[in-house]
């Protein structure tokens, strides 16, 4: 009965530890699952589901060398740090949010996409049709359940990975899209 009186009189410091050690452990994990915005590309998805680490997977499989890791997240992912999501390489967007974050795109003009069904504005293809609500047809269904409207993928404006784009970093956000996009 000592024992445990002993142990229940500490028991705050038992749990404590224990928290303490969860978020060391945590945080260590974090660190060296992830990589650096050079080594990384991210794709954020505006649609109600997304297997993010399936389609992630699926499309490190087919990222250039330099690139360690895909993320994928859906919106929600960013709700209380839009860091996250402004830093991101790849959007695809419903119709209706496309014009509402049009400022954090750029033309995909000249990059080499098929511009037929594509998001033009200002005369310039700036967004790869992925989902046609029509005719319920697009891409990576088996890892996105998209809204019932038309759905575009973008390229990020600060993106590192769009040189095709920029003159600068490499284009591995572009072949990331270009592999997204031969995902049936």
């Amino acid at each position: 009965m000592r024992v445990l009186r002993s142990i229940l009189s500490r028991f705050y410091l038992y749990i404590l530890w224990a928290f303490l050690a969860l978020l060391v452990c945590g945080t260590v994990f974090t660190r060296l699952d992830d990589a650096p915005p050079a080594k990384k590309v991210t794709l954020f998805a505006d649609v109600p589901a997304v297997e993010d680490r399936a389609l992630a997977w699926e499309l490190e499989r087919s990222a250039p060398p330099e690139i360690r890791k895909v993320k994928v997240h859906p919106f929600s992912y960013a709700m209380f740090d839009s860091e996250n999501l402004l830093g991101a390489d790849l959007y695809i967007v419903p119709e209706s949010e496309a014009e509402a974050y049009s400022g954090s795109f750029r033309s995909v003009e000249g990059a080499g996409f098929d511009p037929a069904g594509g998001y033009v504005r200002d005369g310039e293809l700036w967004g790869i049709k992925v989902w046609d609500a029509a005719s319920r047809t697009g891409i990576a269904t088996e890892y996105i359940r998209y809204p019932d409207e038309d759905c575009w993928l973008f390229i990020n404006a600060k993106s590192v990975h769009a040189a095709a784009l920029t003159g600068t970093g490499d284009d591995a956000a572009l072949a990331v899209a270009r592999a997204l996009l031969t995902i049936n």
